[in-house]
């Protein structure tokens, strides 16, 4: 993942549209086109047509601009084959390196092809597939933030190297629609390639009408052809699940609570249908193959199948759009570290990334100053203040020197070993202006990692699951530590009020800190969407250290509060789950 800087480098590009009855949205993509600060001569467009039964190919043949691009092709299809196969037979007509699969509904903007091109030269060769933002609704499953590995990519807006596209043999042709990009990229991953996901580089699509909008082709689709990737990837319980799946979804009614029982009891007979003359066929014909000889599981991959339809963690609020408001304030982000410079070095890459760049990074390193060489020769172009305590100090000793050196109007804590996604504090911060709040949090991961070396920082994850911080009240705040500190952003009067951190505390002093903002009548404003990773232990014997640390002030913390004079009394202060906030 990089930030756009002008670039001469231009490779071609086949970009691939499989149409049918577009022709609404045709106008408004070519035009975009013609705004790309990238030469058009270096892009080859191909159009498949499914048989459309508007002016879809007309206006396709029509178009006065063509001769602008390098190619410009229409193919039209006699009937509906399918995206993929329609995608597959596109693309066989071009000869670029990279191979662009476009929805038709969607407009590039102009810097989408010179920000696509520079993380192309910049990515490792292992790299197969490049994947770009979607807007207004970026696409909700996970990725790392360091690298821009996801595990699988969206269709939608998708580059692939014509050579290991042509060595994974295209899209499936036995997925009609929807999961044909599931499936290509578990098999990309297969052949040992990486899949690469490009905040910065993206496209505008114009996927739902309103935000939540109910598509029963989607509904039924992503059914059955979860079912079939569960066969032609999955075990024996795998393939048995995806079957209970189609049929609950089938019997259940659970498309009720978005249309009428009249069109549900049609969805539920175009599912019965799809299942059992498209589906069950393939899977009886594959199934032995599938289960015996299953050709995904190689290269250290295995896909992954969840209880349900999704093939890894979401983030929350699929529909979030960044609020329009303006904003200028500075943001000091704070860091506490302790002589790891490899760690750190992920911390500030992520930092680097950041969509809003009035930035300040307050850095303190509780001990001797080794990350300075480091956070010198490397991040130079941040705008940061480093010190070092030279004898340690203790983490909120360390926290309140970070506090006292920030001028931003708006402040964030990050540990050394967490990271933030691309959007994380212009989401918080345009969340905060527009709603008036002086603390808004928002959603993070957690993963556990297995730590394989400090240096160079090289890591396991064992896990990833969203944390479920809900909805702020008093009352849960003083049972749980409600969510991990990188995840809050908080106006410099909350700390002018409340002051910093408790320094005979070296655990759970971040829940000390917030329990202090609470009695101060400050409120904490929830904004429903994943913007940060939390990292922990997955190794049993460092879980249980890490308990022990703060369990030796979960009593402390409980005898400070039950003795004050606050609002109301709570009976029973307690800690949910150590090893996991």
């Amino acid at each position: 993942m990089i930030k756009s800087l002008k670039n001469t480098y231009e490779p071609d590009f086949d970009v691939i549209f499989v149409t049918y009855n577009s022709e609404k949205w045709l106008e408004g993509n070519l035009n975009s086109f013609h705004k790309l600060d990238y030469d058009l001569k270096k892009l080859h467009l191909y159009y498949y047509d499914n048989g459309s039964s508007d002016n879809t190919v007309k206006f396709l043949k029509e178009y006065k601009l063509k001769n602008d691009f390098g190619d410009f092709e229409v193919i039209p299809g006699r009937r509906n084959i399918g995206f993929g196969r329609g995608n597959n037979k596109a693309a066989k007509r071009g000869h670029s390196k990279y191979i662009l699969f476009l929805n038709a509904d969607t407009k590039v903007k102009s810097d989408t092809f010179s920000k696509l091109a520079e993380s192309i030269q910049s990515a490792e060769d292992r790299v197969g597939a490049f994947e770009l933002r979607q807007c207004p609704y970026e696409h909700p499953k996970y990725y790392d933030p360091v690298t821009g590995y996801t595990p699988w990519s969206s269709g939608a807006c998708l580059v692939i190297k014509r050579d290991v596209f042509e060595k994974v043999h295209g899209f499936d042709k036995h997925l009609f629609m929807y999961c044909e990009d599931v499936d290509i990229s578990w098999a990309i991953r297969a052949e040992g390639y990486k899949l690469q996901y490009l905040y910065h580089a993206s496209v505008d699509h114009f996927s739902y009408a309103s935000p939540g909008e109910f598509k029963p082709t989607q509904y039924i689709y992503g059914y059955v052809n979860n079912l079939y990737l569960r066969c032609k990837y999955g075990q024996l319980k795998n393939v048995m699940k995806g079957h209970e799946l189609v049929l609950k979804a089938i019997l259940r009614n659970q498309a009720r609570y978005a249309v009428s029982d009249m069109e549900y009891k049609q969805i539920a007979r175009k599912m019965r249908r799809a299942y059992l003359r498209m589906i069950l066929p393939r899977l009886s014909a594959r199934l032995h193959k599938h289960l015996h000889h299953r050709t995904a599981v190689k290269n250290g991959f295995s896909p992954l199948f969840h209880n349900r339809l999704d093939y890894f963690e979401q983030k929350q609020d699929p529909f979030f759009t960044m609020p329009e408001c303006k904003v200028n304030d500075l943001v000091s982000i704070i860091i506490r570290t302790c002589g790891r410079p490899d760690t750190l070095r992920e911390t500030l890459l992520t930092i680097r990334e950041q969509s809003y760049q009035n930035l300040e990074v307050i850095i303190i390193e509780d001990g001797k100053s080794i990350s300075k060489d480091m956070i010198d020769s490397e991040f130079s172009d941040l705008n940061i203040k480093y010190k070092a305590t030279e004898k340690k100090v203790g983490r909120s000793k360390a926290g309140n020197i970070g506090l006292s050196m920030a001028n931003g109007e708006y402040l964030n804590f990050l540990d050394d070993d967490d990271v933030f996604y691309p959007d994380h504090i212009e989401a918080l911060l345009k969340t905060a202006k527009q709603n008036s709040q002086k603390i808004v949090y928002s959603g993070a991961f957690e993963t556990g990692i297995e730590k394989i070396s400090m240096n160079p920082y090289r890591y396991k994850i064992d896990y990833i699951a969203q944390l479920q911080n809900g909805h702020y009240s008093r009352i849960r705040l003083c049972r749980k530590n409600l969510f991990p500190i990188q995840s809050v952003l908080f106006h410099r009067s909350v700390y002018k009020k409340c002051g910093g951190f408790d320094e005979s505390m070296e655990g759970l002093e971040d829940w000390d800190f917030w329990l202090n903002v609470a009695f101060h009548d400050f409120d904490f404003y929830y904004m429903p969407h994943t913007t940060s990773i939390y990292r922990v232990p997955s190794i049993p014997s460092e879980i249980q250290s890490r308990a022990n640390a703060i369990n030796a002030y979960q009593k402390h913390l409980q005898d400070k509060w039950k003795n004050q004079e606050i609002k109301f009394t709570f009976m029973d202060l307690y800690y949910d789950d150590p090893s996991k906030n």
